[in-house]
């Protein structure tokens, strides 16, 4: 494959996750009538969790390659980004939670930039900045009411856990197989949750419409969404993955209009048209040849 061709699939695979987990949302939002974030959180490393295992036993990839302790952090990370996420959103609202996680993509920047030496092109400095200012027109993000701390907090803690599982998931991606990574990262989230929220905690009596909005969240809401992204970064670099990202929330508005009812200000639909053209625009022009995945450069 030519790198233009990797490039451009890269950029492919991370817009089919962003558009999984933007539909995963409204889902997500639906089923908070009768289970907690913690608990939906828990379903989705769980069922991820079952349906990797059997896949890499078949594929001979469950042997951990001696990283056990980093699929561990991966998995911490996992579960934090997204139980911070809902936090965030539960207590500052949709839009302010999600324009503060994606926040993540420029600390992705910022740390290749100055942490790893990485040359950052002014052309991705720029279609970060319309991006992350589209999600904020998307999510509407100046309604923010008083000052919640501990929701600033989670939706900061979001953002940084959002950059660094790019950012890990860029470094594992290539020193072991995707499938490795990503079964052993859930396998340590699902076993997080299970300590944190045991299992036999769980709430009974869940509606029917629950239970397949649980099955939708864990397996078209996250383990699709994550082979896509985790091979997306074997392909282009992490800061180029994270920009196409913050299309996520213009996904998650359309699905809510679809399948909430929530209607789109015009202000939101402007912000939807400057994050798709931020991430068309990578995809359009291609990537400078040295914006690459940070492994491929040593």
């Amino acid at each position: 494959m030519t790198r233009p061709t990797s490039v451009r699939t890269g950029v492919l695979l991370s817009l089919t996750a962003a558009f999984l987990w933007g539909v995963s949302g409204a889902v997500a939002a639906d089923a908070f009538s009768e289970v907690s974030p913690v608990r939906v959180s828990q379903v989705r490393a769980m069922l991820t969790a079952l349906i990797l295992i059997p896949i890499a036993v078949w594929r001979d990839a469950w042997r951990p390659y001696g990283m056990l302790g980093w699929y561990a952090l991966l998995g911490v990370n996992l579960a934090v980004v997204n139980v911070t996420f809902y936090w965030a959103v539960n207590r500052l609202g949709v839009g302010p939670g999600a324009t503060i996680q994606f926040l993540g993509p420029i600390l992705v920047l910022v740390w290749m930039a100055v942490v790893q030496h990485r040359p950052v092109s002014g052309f991705a400095w720029a279609a970060a900045a319309v991006a992350i200012v589209g999600v904020g027109l998307v999510a509407q993000a100046w309604q923010l009411e008083g000052a919640d701390w501990l929701g600033f907090v989670a939706g900061l803690a979001s953002a940084i856990t959002f950059a660094s599982y790019l950012l890990l998931g860029e470094h594992l991606g290539h020193r072991a197989p995707i499938i490795t990574v990503m079964t052993w990262g859930f396998v340590s989230a699902a076993v997080l949750w299970a300590l944190v929220a045991p299992l036999w905690s769980f709430p009974t009596g869940l509606s029917n419409k629950v239970w397949l909005e649980l099955l939708w969240v864990g397996i078209l809401g996250t383990a699709v969404p994550f082979l896509a992204e985790f091979n997306a970064l074997r392909r282009v670099a992490a800061g180029i993955v994270g920009i196409v990202a913050t299309s996520e929330p213009v996904f998650g508005a359309a699905a809510a209009w679809v399948l909430l009812d929530q209607q789109l200000a015009s202000v939101q639909i402007l912000g939807g048209i400057m994050v798709i053209a931020a991430v068309a625009s990578i995809q359009r022009w291609g990537l400078p040849e040295h914006e690459v995945p940070y492994e491929a450069t040593r």
